[in-house]
């Protein structure tokens, strides 16, 4: 009996022994906690008909399927030029957009066609996990945030299983800082680490609002500065540099005030017709979209995409939860983050021409997200102009936070101390600069502030040439004067082209009296 317990004993305390060391490789102690990448709309695609011989990508749609469903329209545009019959030509339009698109349409409740599938995302079976590797997570643009932070839910879960960490780090673009939000708001921030919040719509986007209210405007010198605001990140120097002097030939030639005109027509006579046939059939029900309509926009939108307690009751409240509980409790849902150990940074582009399809086209933006939304509150000047000569900071007077261009004021954001702002910075276009720059907040254990890393200030020039950043210089108040100025201290073929447009501009100027 004793030798029975002796052996009992012995086997006991080698299990106990045992146990530490295959507890010890159930949890990843190499100190980086894996980056999950909340990727931008488009980044799952939606199916019709997956798996079947009929099978078609509705988003992203091939090239070929836009150009066929399309085609219809050259004929058309060429009759309307004939008769100007815009009825005819709005039913050749709405046909085609419906034919492409209509597919994507939610239901009352904002649920997808039984035919429409989208994309599941998973982590790759390999555990890597560094500072230079993301874990991708795309969803279906369309569906309510809420319904696609549940999935990342489940994604946090695998990665945190795959890769032995308890906690996760999140790098959110565009979009992805929408679902990243409704993530916070559901399940709070203790297993997440670091969150970047990369020019995302946390408080909506003008165009959106506006759109969702009916508000159509098509400004040429927006136009013109929305395609050159573009150029510089085609990816050749010498390109952009063509196009921009193209451009600019074109507005001067008259081309771009003609084609403006013929789209100035077609909203007149065709808006409220495409709005009712098309828009708002195909997207009036994504609670995906919705989640882009700023506060001020929000109510009256309801109103105008014809949505009501009788016919949209359950999208109703989806749409209710986001924006009230999501999107209007943004900075205390940041604040409450930071007070739990997150450490939460983010960071916007400005100085771009935003969509000129809108009323609010004079809007400082990253080319698509206004400034002030990304940033939760920044006070910013209408795009070309700075704040008045009187202006003061609005808060915190023992800090700067005006830039030194005089266009922004980050003292009003919800985070003035932990936003970054860089100038010309396309939406979510990012070069190795960002790179570097998102692995030092990556890396910090502390809370790093605007204040802390005089590599990078708060106001940082994009530099797509280089790849880096510099600081942002003051303007002087003079388009050649300030093109003589960007083109010294950053050389490129696109600058001297810009220097050139801007001396024959201010030449003309002063010859025409």
């Amino acid at each position: 009996m004793k030798k029975l317990f002796s052996i009992t004993l012995t086997v006991i305390l080698i299990a106990l022994s045992v146990l530490p060391v295959f507890a010890a490789t159930e949890h990843c102690t190499c100190g980086e906690p894996p980056i999950i990448y909340v990727a931008a709309l488009g980044s799952g695609y939606v199916f019709l008909d997956a798996g079947t011989e009929k099978e078609r990508t509705l988003f992203r749609p091939e090239t070929s399927d836009i150009l066929n469903d399309f085609a219809p329209l050259v004929p058309a545009a060429g009759q309307l030029i004939l008769d100007h019959d815009y009825d005819a030509f709005g039913d050749v339009l709405i046909d085609c957009v419906n034919k492409s698109f209509g597919m994507l349409a939610l239901d009352n409740e904002g649920k997808s066609h039984e035919r429409v599938t989208s994309e599941e995302f998973h982590p790759e079976a390999e555990p890597v996990h560094s500072i230079d590797h993301n874990y991708y997570f795309g969803y279906d643009f369309r569906l309510d945030p809420v319904e696609n932070a549940e999935k990342l839910r489940d994604y946090v879960e695998e990665v945190k299983e795959l890769t032995k960490h308890d906690t996760v780090r999140f790098r959110a673009s565009s979009m992805g800082g929408v679902v990243t939000m409704s993530y916070i708001k559901l399940y709070g921030t203790d297993d997440i680490e670091t969150i970047i919040f990369q020019c995302c719509p946390l408080q909506g986007t003008a165009v959106a609002g506006e759109l969702f209210n009916g508000k159509v405007e098509i400004n040429k010198d927006a136009l013109v500065n929305y395609a050159n605001c573009a150029i510089p990140d085609v990816g050749s120097d010498a390109v952009a540099g063509i196009l921009y002097t193209l451009v600019e030939m074109l507005d001067a030639g008259g081309v771009w005030t003609g084609l403006v005109g013929i789209a100035d027509n077609l909203v007149l006579n065709l808006k409220d017709r495409v709005f009712d046939e098309a828009l708002i059939p195909i997207f009036g029900n994504m609670a995906g979209i919705w989640s882009f309509v700023p506060h001020e926009y929000y109510e009256s939108a309801k109103e105008f995409m014809k949505l009501d307690e009788s016919t949209h009751p359950v999208l109703l409240q989806k749409l209710d939860f986001y924006h009230y509980e999501v999107q209007q409790q943004c900075e205390t849902l940041l604040k409450d983050a930071q007070a739990n150990g997150t450490k939460i940074y983010i960071v916007a582009g400005y100085n771009m021409q935003r969509t000129p399809l809108v009323t609010a086209y004079k809007n400082n933006s990253d080319g698509t997200v206004d400034t002030q939304y990304a940033t939760v509150g920044a006070t910013c000047a209408y795009f070309g102009e700075t704040l008045p000569e009187d202006y003061t900071q609005a808060r915190f007077p023992e800090t700067r936070y005006i830039s030194p261009d005089r266009v922004i004021d980050a003292s009003t954001c919800a985070l003035p101390e932990c936003t970054w702002f860089i100038k010309d910075m396309l939406h979510s276009t990012t070069h190795d600069g960002h790179g570097e720059f998102y692995k030092v907040l990556f890396n910090s254990d502390i809370q790093l502030t605007v204040n802390d890393m005089p590599e990078y200030p708060q106001f940082m020039q994009n530099d797509v040439n280089s790849q880096t950043f510099t600081k942002v210089k003051a303007t002087l108040g003079n388009d050649f004067l300030d093109a003589l100025s960007n083109a010294s201290s950053q050389t490129s073929f696109l600058n001297i082209m810009k220097l050139m447009v801007a001396f024959f501009e201010s030449f003309w100027k002063f010859m025409m009296g």
